[in-house]
């Protein structure tokens, strides 16, 4: 009988374990950088080429490894963190598992440089598909450089499950910057294409590590988080909630420094900040928790990025208690029910709102309206009742007003948020945002169809700060906006000038949607298709131009905002799919109170 059971050879192994540990360039810039913070080094630089595809190098001033120690390096399972079953529970350093060397040889030309601390020369050793093509002596400064070339080059099917150049250089960014958050006392440098992108100098404190990774926007008011009970410490930083974000690019978890995933850390985060943030928006935070080893598992996944603590509740509570704590001291939370929430919303507002406004009718502090059919009484906005609301036929139709939304019978706001208004078949509630960003992304769609956009130039310019983006990036970035009527103008590294914005959009506004759309590209879920690209910038603009909620509206504001919707093309949605309104009919509400 034929023998079907054999034993692979250790070409293969070290492939197949390479699947595990080495997914994209992105994995080999961890890694490797990993291994720099264990050899002790307080100096790291980072190059690569063609988003990693041709090229990693990583440089190091650590300790630095001898010609006996250069050879075990590269063989799977060797490790100089670990002795025995028990220390995989005391772990002290970033990589433990011996592994990684190996697997980036396995499919990649590597080849590893490494002078010991106090000597004037070192050992070269180069590795070919996981063979050794020779080792020699080499001269140089204490240290260690790793250069990975052609990764995948003898594995195809994986090279072709590579995204976009684009795409890979966002993983590397993050790569790099998940490890400089853990690590702020290293200074670390990341080279593209032979130019810097980033060059980030020692700070302990972290606040000037945040700034330099995350930008000005959205670290310039950080709360300091800090807890500690027993032996478990919380720190960090979190943003108030005015700050935020729109996806959870700017969120980071450390735990004994390594970045992880953590189901128990995120909802927690998240469940602090409920009622503060709206819907679809997340916190900006930077949570650092420092555990005894023995109460964290980080051996449950090939990458180490996601952990198991052996005493999850008892961490989650001290989390809890010192975020909860950074809040209460820094922000007013909103109420948790519906009769305890202020009226006020988070959106500051005072005035009127003159880009809905089809006949002026200033208000301001405490104002009277009279309107056929009912007169409002005198309303304080400061009022802390949650519903404005006029008896009789509130606002009247008037003869030009033929849609749907124009016929319905305005009764007043709730929330400042919710527009309610009475039809012939019940209570309508209409969301004051979302229907005003549906009016402005239609607008700002037609308006490229047809014409180039206008842009206001400012008087000032605004400067503002952009994630890392490759140089290409950047300029279809730029271009797509200029197309839109927004111009942003270089002004040295990261720094751009904001010079003009669409007629709808205020300077805050429309740094808020390059912002926005910069992140998308940082974070890879934008598409790197041009007219993609465009249509998520007006998407942000629309959102980030729309009335807020919270923010009051007088009648006329309200009208005139449902004659704009009537023109709408799709009335029923907002560019990211919420419903902008809905109806609870008569026989709805007399089942409520059991007429029926």
């Amino acid at each position: 009988m034929t023998q079907v059971i054999k034993i692979l050879p250790d070409t293969l192994i070290n492939q197949i374990a390479a699947g595990e540990v080495v997914e994209r360039p992105a994995s080999v810039v961890k890694e490797l950088l990993e291994n720099a913070v264990d050899a002790g080094a307080d100096r790291i630089t980072v190059e690569v080429l063609q988003a990693g595809r041709q090229q990693i190098r990583v440089i190091d001033n650590g300790r630095g490894l001898t010609r006996e120690d250069l050879l075990l390096a590269v063989r799977r399972h060797a490790t100089s963190k670990i002795t025995r079953f028990s220390d995989l529970y005391a772990l002290q350093t970033m990589g433990f598992r011996g592994e990684a060397l190996p697997s980036i040889g396995a499919v990649s030309r590597l080849s590893l440089t490494s002078i010991p601390q106090g000597a004037v020369s070192g050992w070269r050793l180069d590795i070919e598909g996981g063979r050794e093509a020779g080792v020699r002596e080499v001269a140089g400064t204490p240290g260690t450089s790793v250069e990975v070339d052609d990764l995948f080059y003898n594995t195809p099917a994986r090279q072709a499950f590579l995204k976009s150049p684009r795409t890979e250089w966002t993983q590397v960014q993050l790569a790099f910057e998940r490890v400089a958050l853990g690590f702020p006392e290293i200074e670390l440098a990341l080279l593209h294409n032979g130019k810097a992108a980033l060059r980030l100098f020692p700070d302990p404190g972290l606040a000037l590590r945040l700034k330099d990774l995350w930008g000005g926007e959205r670290t310039s008011d950080l709360i300091p988080v800090e807890g500690e009970e027993l032996n478990i410490r919380v720190s960090g930083f979190i943003a108030p909630p005015h700050i935020h974000a729109h996806s959870t690019r700017y969120l980071a978890f450390l735990v004994n420094r390594r970045w992880v995933r953590s189901p128990l850390l995120y909802p927690l985060l998240l469940r602090c900040y409920e009622g503060l943030l709206a819907p679809g928006r997340f916190p900006v935070a930077l949570l650092r928790l420092d555990v005894p080893p023995e109460l964290v598992d980080v051996n449950i996944h090939p990458t180490k990025q996601e952990v198991r603590f052996s005493q999850g509740e008892w961490v989650g509570r001290v989390a809890a208690a010192a975020l909860s704590r950074a809040l209460q001291d820094n922000a007013a939370p909103a109420g948790k029910t519906f009769f305890d929430r202020p009226l006020s919303g988070p959106a500051p507002f005072s005035g009127a709102a003159p880009f809905l406004r089809e006949t002026a009718v200033p208000y301001e502090g405490t104002y009277r309206e009279t309107l056929a059919g009912g007169v409002f009484a005198e309303k304080d906005p400061a009022d802390d009742r949650a519903v404005s609301w006029s008896p009789g036929s509130a606002a009247p139709v008037k003869p030009g007003d033929s849609g749907p939304f124009s016929r319905l019978t305005l009764i007043g706001q709730l929330q400042q948020t919710y527009i309610l208004a009475w039809s012939g078949e019940g209570l309508v509630l209409l969301d004051q945002h979302a229907a005003h960003e549906r009016i402005l992304y239609e607008k700002f769609l037609k308006r490229r169809e047809r014409e180039k956009a206008p842009a206001q130039m400012l008087l000032l310019p605004v400067l503002l700060e952009l994630p890392p983006l490759p140089e290409e990036a950047t300029g279809e970035l730029r271009e797509a906006l200029r197309s839109l009527g927004v111009e942003i103008e270089p002004a040295g590294g990261l720094s751009f000038w904001l010079k003009a914005t669409p007629p709808e959009l205020d300077p805050e506004q429309a740094v808020q949607a390059v912002l926005e759309t910069a992140e998308d590209l940082t974070a890879g879920t934008a598409s790197g298709n041009p007219e993609d690209q465009i249509q998520a910038i007006i998407r942000s603009m629309a959102c980030h131009g729309a009335i807020r909620a919270g923010q009051p509206l007088s009648l006329e504001e309200m009208r005139a905002l449902l004659r704009q919707l009537d023109q709408a093309e799709n009335p029923s949605h907002c560019p990211h799919g919420r419903p902008l309104w809905f109806l609870l009919s008569l026989d709805e509400i007399e089942k409520r109170f059991k007429r029926k």
